[in-house]
């Protein structure tokens, strides 16, 4: 009852953004006069940012390539092989990016992808953030509009950090200067102006700051939990009441929580490990009006679900959704998962036509780890053959089933929150404490850290294991400048290879 209530409520808000999306693209090859009129009532608003929503899901963003299989390759994740002439294209690409080969073809056209795709989502955003004084007395609600306002203010700084991440100079100690473009502008024939590292920067604080501002005390998170604001309606939660429908299942749009969480990893990503350790713990406590943690990390409660009948009270939540701070909704997860990274413990390998790990990584992934009681180990993978005696780890976690196929791609989770707030702790026993709390989330027993250089090497090892196939080891390489990657330590990382290529297209004319 629940899961289904959730599922109808966002697949509704996508229906409305698929459907404004392509009267969007409409729009910017007109006039901007026609971009007037889609802002004359509330529904234009709801139109136009779920738009936003449904561009990162993309298969060029989030949907794929930058959650599952291009920038995992980067991170060199995926064991994979430039000459393998049985790859796909789409594992091609990531074998090269795995070589941080960036000028063969493939790659150059991926990034030449995710570059535009990342400038489109922004130019939405934009026409909403110029709409909203121009046009926001058409939402009835002052503390929907703001939120409105917000939430695109948050999306443009969400993809103007990943821009960041890929194709900016490395975030301390750089030798490299590297100028980005921070799109501002509402049309697609306006030249975008470029900033320094410091000058970029400074203007993501800025709309992450303004995100927070607008959506204080208005955001619908305040007063309830996530679990609360997915289930409006369904039963046990007849006391939960939001006026704004468009307000519901803040879990899947870019909430105050999220933004917090956002300009944590942003922080720590910069090198200001206090600033993000104390931003990180307000999300870790964050409570509503009556006391109840907003949210809390997912367990093996959560992770265990699939060893009983998967049903819509009952989903896979091998993604940890109920821990996400900001996810992407899937409708079709099981497809996705299945055609990508086989997902599925009852199938043979394909080891040409999707991403797994041969058996000794996946060994060494999960090495250190409570084998009988951790999650990771128990539930994220599984053991598959190609039937000729070639053992793989296949990752479950975006595995659904068949007959409940919709899910999330977590964005923001808290159990990133943790290990930023571990990170930057001020002593060891504070990081000791908290990586007890963890740990002990994931079913294993925590390694008490003596130094400081000892937590830095367990880190490594749990972002690795933790957000595999969701597409951030690549930046924790990036921010600290590693020079060794997991399964390719054989080679020099150099400072170039962290550095994607601005590729020449529309969206840089003043270049």
């Amino acid at each position: 009852m629940k899961k289904k209530y959730i599922s109808m409520a966002i697949a509704a808000l996508l229906a409305c953004g698929f459907a404004s999306c392509n009267d969007w693209l409409d729009v910017q090859q007109n006039t901007e006069k026609k971009a007037d009129h889609m802002f004359d009532n509330y529904d234009g608003f709801k139109g136009a940012l779920a738009g936003c929503y449904s561009d990162l899901l993309k298969s060029d963003l989030y949907g794929t390539r930058l959650t599952m299989t291009d920038i995992e390759g980067l991170a060199c994740l995926w064991s994979l092989d430039v000459g393998n002439s049985n790859y796909t294209d789409g594992m091609l690409t990531s074998a090269y990016f795995r070589e941080h080969n960036y000028s063969h073809n493939l790659t150059e056209t991926a990034i030449r992808s995710i570059y535009g795709a990342f400038y489109n989502t922004i130019l939405e955003a934009n026409m909403v953030i110029k709409a909203c004084p121009e046009h926001g007395q058409n939402i009835p609600e002052e503390d929907s509009r703001a939120v409105v306002e917000g939430e695109a203010y948050a999306i443009r700084a969400l993809c103007h950090f990943d821009l960041l991440r890929l194709f900016g100079q490395l975030p301390v100690n750089a030798t490299t200067q590297v100028e980005l473009p921070y799109s501002e502008v509402t049309s697609i024939e306006d030249p975008l102006v470029y900033y320094s590292f410091d000058e970029f920067v400074a203007k993501l604080e800025s709309d992450l700051n303004k995100a927070e501002s607008l959506m204080k005390d208005n955001d619908p998170v305040f007063q309830y939990t996530m679990d609360q604001l997915n289930n409006i309606g369904a039963e046990g939660y007849e006391d939960v009441s939001v006026e704004d429908d468009f307000m519901y299942s803040r879990q899947y749009r870019m909430n105050y929580w999220a933004v917090k969480a956002l300009q944590a990893r942003m922080y720590m990503y910069l090198g200001q490990a206090q600033k993000a350790h104390d931003i990180a713990m307000e999300v870790i406590n964050a409570t509503t009006a009556s006391g109840d943690k907003v949210v809390e990390l997912s367990s093996a409660t959560d992770y265990g679900r699939p060893d009983t009948e998967v049903t819509d009270d009952n989903p896979r939540l091998f993604a940890s959704p109920s821990e996400c701070l900001f996810s992407l909704y899937v409708p079709d997860l099981y497809g996705l998962a299945r055609s990508l990274l086989n997902g599925n413990k009852s199938s043979q390998a394909q080891g040409d036509r999707t991403y797994l790990l041969p058996q000794s990584m996946l060994n060494d992934l999960l090495q250190g780890l409570d084998a009988a009681t951790d999650v990771r180990a128990q539930y994220l993978w599984a053991i598959i053959n190609d039937g000729q005696q070639h053992y793989y780890g296949t990752t479950q976690k975006y595995y659904a089933s068949e007959d409940s196929p919709s899910g999330c791609i977590p964005m923001l989770r808290l159990s990133e929150m943790y290990l930023i707030a571990v990170e930057g702790a001020s002593t060891l026993d504070e990081a000791n404490d908290l990586y007890a709390t963890y740990m002990k989330s994931k079913g294993s027993s925590p390694k008490a850290f003596t130094t400081t250089e000892e937590m830095r090497t367990e880190l490594e090892k749990e972002y690795r294991r933790e957000f595999f196939a969701e597409g951030q080891m690549f930046y924790y390489y990036k921010r600290n400048n590693v020079k060794h990657l997991w399964s390719k330590e054989d080679v020099d990382m150099r400072e170039a290879d962290y550095i994607l290529p601005v590729p020449n297209t529309e969206y840089n004319t003043n270049r």
